[in-house]
């Protein structure tokens, strides 16, 4: 019988893109219900620029990381919670 070794890999990845996760859509609710930055359709919705400037407000990088993430995470999450559980399955093999 072979023993089988571990790879902490798929954990850590399971670990860190949940935490990502959680993080990522307590920020985009945040920015919408909170700071009105995103409208529920998740459009960036900023505040009027400052009188007397034509300075157009963009999107900045917590922002764009925080819907990234979004979109991302759950994804990388979902596939290392499978590849964890394949790869804890006992071989077939033997």
């Amino acid at each position: 019988m072979r023993a089988r070794t571990r790879s902490p890999l798929w954990r850590r990845m399971k670990w860190i893109s949940g935490v990502l996760w959680i993080w990522s859509w307590s920020v985009v609710y945040r920015e919408i219900f909170h700071w009105h930055h995103m409208t529920t359709s998740l459009r960036f919705n900023p505040p009027p620029p400052p009188p007397g400037t034509n300075i157009q407000p963009r999107a900045g990088l917590p922002l764009l990381s925080a819907l990234a993430a979004a979109a991302i995470a759950p994804i990388v999450f979902i596939v290392s919670v499978i590849m964890d559980r394949v790869r804890r399955r006992p071989s077939q093999i033997d």
